[in-house]
């Protein structure tokens, strides 16, 4: 469901309207304060934005005569609204598509661009409206360029403050859904409950959560009926960064046979990136003093049959969480790698970082591919080591043996095990290290009964009330390599695999090949957009 962007000129008023209801934001040129007993109306003023007026109401209500569209073409909701000198700004998604179902009525989109629309003045309008009307063609005589087609950016264009804001979020690694949380895996949104409820997003992986807090909090003080209708007109949204798509399994190449169906599975990787300690990739390294590790990603791997069976897989990836920098330089594997912080002031981050891992996934395995004889990733794999031993998850608890650890560290030197004549096949060598604890975490499963049997259609609903939760996964694997990048992704491959193998022979059913294709296919998707996403500037940089 598309909705519409209006603006009325004076007094100025930017609407965003669903079929029977409108979302009104105006500025507030008054000392910008909440009401002296701190409370807030309907309209309210936001705070601490403070600059901005909302008001929700019916669409009846409103008199649409003064109104005129900002854009030709429906959009998609705001990412919220931004401070960015004198002016405020709201951010709209003008253009998506959907790349992904997770599971029926479960939809994911991907931004394709957005749009910044002035609240307190018109100065950028007409940027605006030349983006309005891409088909606009100016003739011979009439005083104007010939023949332009809109496609050359008006003058203003560069000026506009929102430039590189804009072009962060128009490229193509932000997503969002309207009908599911998509912050959180499967497991941890079947545990918390049916129903998507904005206000339980995990803000580790909620990107525009500055942007959007002053519109939750708005909601927040809204009736319930007010809160439902403005929910289902689907205007406020929540974007997290990284990778996510879905490939359809054909019926006949579905691993599961066991559970007969004339219609296809869906398989989905969805990878969220951090938005605690995200950066440029020599820019953003180590953990911080809150326990963030610099560039880390929650991958999910999920396949789900049109049984209503689905099948859930988790592992994360990060840089080492100590306090270390890497100077930039041209000659790869040539950058100096620098250790910042003595053991004593790590060891609290490093705590931290773990202690969180561990009480959201359960006992942590580190997969460190770092290699064993280069300067600067041996000093880090030594510290790496030192930091595990000394946390207090690496203490048996009580007569617990030391299989019972929380945390656990294997290293897996990946350029040894690959430089010889099986090249990077030879990476499927870590499955020997790695079986026994992977059989231990197992995987997510759950069951429900009474989704649409239609296929995998994103318009139809799903009732999560009765998902029956058959297994739970009682650990995570934490990769890494110097980057995080191309050797971490290929082995996080195979821990997919040998998870989906597992779930597959507790069936005593096997995948094909065509499966493991598309599997890989997926997988390597993933990787393309993780090499790109630590060169890109964030959203800390604007």
């Amino acid at each position: 469901m598309s909705l519409r962007v209006l603006l009325q000129e004076s007094p100025r008023v930017i609407m965003l309207a669903s079929d029977s209801h409108a979302l009104l934001f105006r500025y507030n040129h008054s000392d910008g304060l909440p009401n002296s007993d701190g409370t807030a109306s309907n309209p309210q003023n936001l705070s601490p934005v403070a600059r901005c007026i909302v008001e929700f109401t019916t669409l009846q209500s409103l008199d649409l005569s003064n109104y005129r569209s900002l854009k030709a073409s429906g959009v998609y909701g705001t990412l919220g609204l931004i401070n960015l000198g004198p002016d405020t700004f709201l951010c709209v998604i003008v253009n998506a598509v959907c790349v992904a179902t997770v599971r029926p009525g479960e939809a994911v989109q991907k931004i394709v661009s957005v749009e910044f629309y002035c609240l307190n003045q018109n100065e950028h309008d007409n940027y605006i409206l030349d983006e309005a009307d891409p088909y606009k063609v100016s003739y011979p005589g009439s005083g104007e360029q010939p023949y332009n087609l809109g496609l050359d950016l008006p003058d203003n264009a560069i000026d506009h403050p929102c430039v590189e804001l804009k072009k962060i979020l128009s490229g193509g690694t932000f997503y969002y859904s309207v009908n599911f949380d998509l912050t959180n895996r499967l497991q941890d949104r079947l545990s918390e409950g049916s129903a998507f409820d904005i206000d339980s997003l995990d803000e580790d992986f909620l990107w525009n959560a500055y942007m959007i807090d002053s519109l939750i909090k708005f909601r927040s003080r809204l009736s319930q009926e007010e809160k439902t209708m403005l929910d289902t007109a689907r205007m406020l949204t929540c974007a997290v960064r990284g990778f996510v798509m879905s490939v359809t399994i054909p019926a006949a190449a579905s691993p599961i046979q066991g559970l007969r169906s004339n219609y296809p599975s869906t398989l989905t990787i969805v990878s969220r990136l951090s938005c605690r300690r995200a950066g440029t990739r020599f820019n953003s390294r180590g953990v911080d003093d809150d326990g963030y590790a610099a560039n880390f990603v929650a991958s999910e791997t999920v396949l789900w049959h049109p049984s209503g069976l689905c099948f859930s897989y988790a592992q994360v990836r990060g840089s080492v969480p100590i306090f270390w920098e890497q100077a930039t330089g041209l000659l790869p594997n040539q950058q100096k790698i620098q250790i910042t912080r003595s053991p004593e002031a790590t060891q609290p981050a490093f705590d931290k970082h773990f202690e969180q891992l561990e009480l959201r996934y359960g006992t942590v395995h580190i997969l460190n591919l770092m290699s064993a004889s280069r300067v600067g990733e041996v000093e880090l794999t030594e510290r790496y080591s030192y930091h595990t031993q000394k946390s207090p998850l690496n203490r048996a608890i009580g007569n617990e043996a030391p299989s019972g650890h929380r945390l656990i560290q294997s290293h897996f030197d990946f350029h040894a095990e690959t430089k010889g004549p099986g090249g990077y096949e030879a990476a499927s060598m870590v499955r020997r290290l790695v079986r026994e604890r992977a059989e231990s975490f197992g995987y997510f499963l759950c069951d429900t009964t009474d989704l649409p049997r239609g296929g995998s259609d994103s318009s139809e609903k799903l009732d999560m009330v009765h998902s029956t939760v058959i297994l739970q996964q009682q650990g995570v694997f934490r990769v890494n390599c110097l980057d995080c990048l191309d050797r971490t992704n290929l082995i996080q491959t195979i821990l997919s695999q040998m998870a989906t193998e597992m779930f597959l022979s507790h069936r005593s059913e096997r995948a094909t090949a065509d499966f493991w294709m598309r599997h890989s296919s997926i997988w390597a998707d993933n990787g393309d957009v993780s090499m790109e996403l630590p060169q890109s500037m964030t959203l800390s940089h604007i």
